[in-house]
């Protein structure tokens, strides 16, 4: 019976595979040009005027076609021109930088070697990751079919702070697909959509390959990418579409802004609740007359940093730095006192499962932008508000456990 699972393409020369919808070059072609580039090779060496690489690239225009349409010719692929060319005094011809050219002859001959197969079905997107880096730090959202937002971000160090824009955009991509492996393999999520204002990540994300500044970073997401066995695809987005990553990459984490004094007396009226300290303020920004401070002492303060005294013997009001969000859980599980916790929603952060189940009740403010004031450090240093809905939640163990008592009661009764 004749095998009708491959087929060989006889124009392109490739072997393709219609039942796992792949293919790969013939063995015969492999050989052609395998040895076509080491004589190319070995013809840069030696310092070729622009008329013998021109002559070259002539004869070979079939090779330069890539069947996945990544490349036009190995002149573009490494963004080779004219303009890259530059006049030698011992040469009347214009020369191309060769070392330039010798780093694309060699990532294709790793291809032709390698010959493995690619695929020819074009995957639908499982998840889309949306990531902004900042010269402050980075903030990523992903999307997931179930219409859930996770938001992931962070500050870049002393040293990364010194990197240039397109590397901290690197770099931001491959902390976003790190954070979220885990959620990846969980959820099973093998393709997802990369979305970026930077065209330089985009595009050397989509050819899997960057010029020497870059060239680790994308080694760097490739190789991650192959460990948590998921496809990538890309997309550029204009800056301007970018709002909700662009905020996270640069919002502030001093704490210096608060929640509007009418959403505060409102929110203590409705539950009947008044805080006795405010933890994590300033002198002007401090919703409860007794405050301790976020950072620097100040004249009127109970205490310096809230975290070098136990929290007890009190009713807190506490709206903690987003970074210091996971700190404060652990704090006010040693003692659990009754207490009014702000924090973003933010579905899917390690921290927000403990709220949920530690909180009697909780409720959603609103935007931040319209819960939230900010300080004048913040908007002296163009800082922004964090992005997305703003909730409180009442830490009140009493309740809780007054309602598991009713609950059980009620049962016992029918």
């Amino acid at each position: 019976m004749r095998n009708r699972t491959k087929t060989t393409d006889q124009l392109l020369r490739l072997v393709v595979g219609l039942e796992r919808m792949n293919f790969k070059m013939i063995v015969l072609r492999r050989q052609e040009l395998y040895f076509q580039l080491r004589r190319f090779i070995c013809l840069i060496d030696r310092n070729p005027t622009q008329d013998q690489i021109s002559n070259f690239f002539n004869k070979q225009a079939e090779f330069s076609e890539s069947p996945n349409n990544r490349s036009i010719s190995l002149l573009k692929i490494n963004g080779l021109s004219s303009a890259k060319s530059f006049e030698n005094k011992d040469w009347k011809e214009k020369m191309i930088r060769y070392m330039e050219i010798l780093q694309v002859l060699y990532w294709w001959h790793g291809v032709i070697v390698r010959n493995q197969e690619m695929t020819l079905e074009v995957k639908i997107s499982e998840a889309v990751m949306v990531q902004d880096a900042s010269p402050k730090g980075w903030g990523v959202t992903l999307e997931l079919q179930t219409g859930d937002t996770l938001v992931q971000h962070g500050e870049w160090n002393k040293e990364q702070k010194r990197w240039t824009s397109n590397k901290k955009e690197m770099e931001a991509i491959f902390l976003d697909l790190f954070r979220y492996g885990q959620v990846f393999k969980e959820l099973q999520i093998k393709v997802i959509l990369i979305k970026s204002d930077s065209s330089t990540a985009v595009q050397d994300l989509a050819k899997q390959r960057a010029g020497q500044t870059l060239a680790a970073e994308v080694k760097k997401i490739v190789r991650l990418c192959q460990q948590l066995r998921i496809q990538i695809q890309t997309q550029h987005i204009p800056g301007v579409s970018n709002k909700i990553t662009d905020a996270l990459s640069r919002q502030s984490t001093q704490g210096d802004y608060s929640v509007k004094k009418e959403i505060f007396r409102a929110l203590c009226q409705a539950w009947e609740i008044i805080p006795t300290l405010d933890l994590f303020a300033t002198g002007e920004n401090k919703l409860v007359d007794r405050f301790v401070t976020i950072g620097e002492e100040e004249e009127g303060a109970e205490w310096l940093n809230a975290f070098s005294r136990p929290w007890k013997e009190e009713i807190f009001w506490i709206h903690q730095p987003i970074p210091k969000i996971g700190k404060a859980m652990i704090a006010w599980e040693k003692f659990k006192p009754k207490s009014i916790m702000i924090a973003p929603w933010w579905p899917g952060q390690i921290w927000f499962t403990s709220l949920l189940t530690d909180s009697s009740r909780y409720l959603i403010l609103g935007e931040s932008s319209l819960i939230l004031n900010p300080g004048k450090e913040m908007i002296r240093k163009k800082d922004m508000l964090t992005p997305g809905k703003i909730a409180a939640f009442l830490m009140d163990q009493e309740l809780i456990k007054g309602e598991e008592y009713q609950q059980n009661f009620q049962i016992t009764q029918t």
